[in-house]
């Protein structure tokens, strides 16, 4: 039987014993074969297109901002889904390459990357670009780090692929934190939903996630986060946890409100990313975006 203990090293939560790279291999060959229709195949509607493009936007001027010159720059996007953030820096003119288990969310949304992406295992195409001495201005891990054996050897591996000045975005759940020990002793939840094993083998903090990149040759130039969204759970009529019937409801009013401080701060994108920036540092926010460049 699985638990969840400390690593001792870097301070984040982790799944011992782990399956096996053979048995993780198994588990995610099954389950893109069984899910792939299920999980990219509904279409958009405007608002969430929005909240998409609204929230790589906001990454990307983090990363204009990192990199002097942004113009004829190369993107290796790891984990790459549907490959909105391919399309984002494919439009701005960079040289965009993404790697996923599967083609067909990106096949769907955005058919003509299709020759831009190398499907199956991650860590198999991460060797061969390696061996053939690929490197790239901006390596993009969009909630990957969660889902490997060893997050550590994924780091070093970005480090090998990353241009001397490039950067690594590097985005996971904001996992164990205060606000969900805060719910449950509360009873405003009734089991650690946020657990989800064997999908998600290492959950993060902002403090863990720093730790770990800043031990492994990475310099950590910005931690952001998003919307807090766990903050409905506190309301028992949108608790989305114990009623997941409202869970689409509140989704909506997420992307309502991330889509309205981006349209209303659009002029002055440094205090939104400051203020992102500070929930992270409050511990805040369901997912956190740290930013850092090779040391």
């Amino acid at each position: 039987m699985s638990k969840f203990q400390v690593n001792e090293s870097y301070g984040y939560f982790e799944v011992i014993p782990k399956p096996t790279d053979s048995e993780l291999r198994d588990y995610y060959q099954k389950k893109y074969y069984q899910d792939d229709h299920a999980t990219y195949s509904k279409e958009y509607d405007e608002e969430e297109l929005a909240y998409f493009r609204n929230k790589i936007t906001q990454k990307d001027h983090v990363v204009d901002g990192l990199l002097n010159d942004s113009h004829g720059k190369s993107l290796l996007d790891i984990g790459c889904g549907e490959g909105f953030t391919m399309d984002h820096y494919h439009q701005k003119g960079w040289s965009v390459r993404g790697i996923d288990f599967s083609d067909f969310g990106l096949k769907r949304h955005h058919p003509y990357l299709a020759g831009n992406l190398t499907a199956g295992n991650i860590f198999d195409t991460i060797n061969q670009l390696i061996e053939e001495q690929k490197k790239y201005d901006l390596v993009w891990l969009d909630n990957v780090l969660e889902h490997v054996i060893d997050p550590r050897q994924l780091v070093l591996l970005c480090h090998q692929l990353t241009q001397p000045k490039g950067v690594l975005v590097v985005e996971v759940p904001n996992d164990y934190s205060h606000l969900q020990s805060t719910l449950l002793n509360s009873e405003k939840v009734e089991r650690k939903y946020w657990e989800a094993y064997p999908d998600h083998l290492s959950y993060f903090s902002r403090e863990s996630l720093v730790r770990l990149l800043s031990s492994n040759g990475w310099d950590t130039q910005k931690v952001l986060a998003d919307y807090p969204i766990e903050w409905f759970l506190a309301n028992k009529n949108t608790n989305y946890v114990s009623d997941r019937d409202v869970g689409k409801s509140v989704h909506q009013a997420r992307m309502f409100i991330e889509n309205f401080l981006h349209e209303d701060q659009s002029s002055n994108m440094e205090d939104l990313v400051a203020f992102y920036e500070a929930m992270a540092k409050i511990g805040q926010g369901r997912q956190l975006i740290g930013f850092f460049s090779r040391k």
